[in-house]
């Protein structure tokens, strides 16, 4: 089984390419994972938020991980989203997964039914019950409305199969308080892109995100040092990252995504799911605008990372 040692790193949370119909764009997938490998990432996070993962249907979820998985061949680790509201739906994607070839599965807590702590224990056990790859839970009480306790994961750790957690939360005590209880073994990823250096000091082994999306080389960067231990490099370069981060706030997170990675070439299209928004002509100038200003954005183009 893949341990946690295994896949710390800098793992891309990818973006799922639309066509104008919003059809899944199989070739601008392609061209995005080349991209990616080109510029570095250890894994990608499939079919996850920021791949509109709940405005697929199971089919379009199933043949995306196939996709990804057969262009990455084997050149990094997958870890395979197969969270859904119920646990059927997520055991039959965690199926999947594993017959596919991803490393490990991760899973969303069950969100709209409100279920209690035993029943979301239950969940997550169903699931790694079902396949032999590890589990790694996804915590995100911002979208979910449920916050697992640190109790929870103490109690999760010890289950074999369970290799740790993507914590999407700003509650970096916790996150520490995680660390402390779980111990080394237990896989802490951190979620929030803009709080990617203050999780590292406290015991994040790596990042799952959305905006390395459109500029990975600078969070393998914050990886390299933090793994040398040479915290003095960090705050810079997380406000490079802020930078970006605080323009996109002022728009909508994935549609902004899309946006810049059209611009950097690398997707033919910036579509999005409906309801997702689709910017107006003044908002794609505004954009389009701060990406010639921001040079952190085009060092990350589909041309300079050809060369």
């Amino acid at each position: 089984m893949t341990s946690g040692i295994q896949m710390k790193g800098i793992y891309t949370a990818l973006v799922t390419p639309m066509y104008e119909n919003g059809d899944i764009d199989y070739d601008s997938l392609q061209a995005l994972i080349e991209h990616q490998l080109r510029l570095g990432v250890s894994g990608f996070y499939v079919g996850g938020s920021t791949g509109e993962a709940f405005m697929l249907s199971m089919t379009e979820r199933k043949e995306l991980l196939e996709a990804v998985i057969g262009a990455a061949a084997k050149r990094v680790k997958i870890i395979a989203h197969t969270g859904c509201i119920s646990t059927r739906d997520s055991v039959e994607l965690a199926v999947h997964a594993e017959k596919t070839g991803a490393d490990a599965v991760s899973a969303v807590v069950p969100f709209y039914y409100k279920a209690g702590i035993q029943e979301l224990q239950q969940h997550y056990e169903t699931i790694m019950s079902a396949v032999s790859v590890p589990m790694l839970i996804y915590h995100f009480p911002g979208a979910t409305g449920v916050s697992l306790t640190v109790d929870f994961y103490e109690k999760m750790s010890r289950h074999p199969q369970c290799l740790g957690v993507k914590f999407t939360s700003m509650n970096l005590f916790e996150m520490q308080q995680i660390r402390d209880r779980c111990g080394e073994r237990f896989l802490i990823m951190n979620g929030h892109d803009e709080v990617y250096a203050a999780s590292a000091l406290m015991g994040a082994d790596g990042a799952i995100g959305s905006t390395f999306n459109m500029m990975p080389s600078l969070f393998m960067s914050m990886f390299s040092h933090a793994a040398a231990g040479q915290w003095s490099k960090l705050p810079a370069l997380q406000a490079q990252a802020n930078e970006v981060i605080a323009h996109m706030l002022q728009f909508d997170v994935i549609p902004f995504e899309k946006a810049i990675l059209h611009l950097q070439g690398v997707l033919k299209t910036p579509v999005v799911r409906s309801p997702l928004k689709r910017f107006t002509l003044e908002e794609t100038a505004r954009i389009a605008e701060f990406y010639r200003s921001n040079s952190l954005l085009q060092s990350s183009s589909a041309q300079v990372s050809k060369l």
